[in-house]
């Protein structure tokens, strides 16, 4: 894709739509067609600037990507339980607005090699420096205990399950389209990862804030 595609108004609108189209109804129900007859435009005029589905889907995992980073580089790490909860909160607002993306994750990495790439290299060389980030600072303020292997294994279980939690939510509710309440609960399933690490005084507030989001999220 050249340059000056990219600051062809066309471009972003066929991306932008995309977004919107997958997630309302699924990326497999969505063709380019059904793209280019939303937008008004040919199918023609789409290829100009995509040859294909899986290169609109690279671009808005690029996307995302970026979105997450700056919000972790740019987010003050968390100090106390509650700054914590909402520090997740964070984290799965920028994957609703890409909820596409998680909801049937191993499909579009297995259908293209290319995102595969984008997707491993943003988790290896990216995301997961960030994560030990976070836990290293709760480690310091007294939140958790934790040595440093807890500390690469529980990042590690932490993104595993927040990358799944959309797919597994959704399967789990016999397919039923996604809500918001989903973030929630996602957000309660990936801070109870941090439960078992927790210093005892923490607890309570801990129980209280996971409590307060579960009841919202049902």
């Amino acid at each position: 894709m050249s340059k000056e595609n990219r600051h062809n108004p066309t471009y972003h609108r066929i991306i932008n739509a995309s977004l919107q189209l997958f997630n309302e109804q699924g990326e497999r129900n969505i063709s380019t067609n059904h793209i280019a007859g939303h937008l008004g435009i040919s199918p023609g005029n789409l290829y100009y600037h995509f040859a294909n589905k899986d290169e609109i889907i690279i671009q808005l995992f690029k996307r995302y990507s970026l979105s997450l980073l700056e919000y972790l580089q740019q987010t003050p790490l968390p100090v106390n339980i509650s700054e914590t909860a909402t520090y997740m909160a964070g984290i799965y607002d920028i994957m609703w607005q890409y909820r596409f993306l998680f909801s049937d994750v191993n499909t579009l990495l297995t259908r293209s090699a290319a995102l595969l790439g984008e997707h491993n290299a943003f988790t290896q060389e990216r995301f997961a420096p960030l994560a030990v980030k976070l836990l290293t600072r709760l480690q310091e303020n007294g939140i958790i205990r934790i040595d440093e292997t807890g500390i690469h294994d529980l990042s590690l279980n932490m993104w595993i399950l927040t990358k799944y939690w959309f797919d597994f939510d959704s399967s789990i509710r016999n397919g039923e389209r996604l809500d918001e309440q989903s973030k929630k609960r996602g957000i309660c399933r990936t801070l109870s990862l941090l439960r078992p690490y927790l210093q005892p005084e923490h607890l309570p507030e801990f129980d209280a804030q996971t409590a307060i989001l579960l009841s919202n999220a049902e």
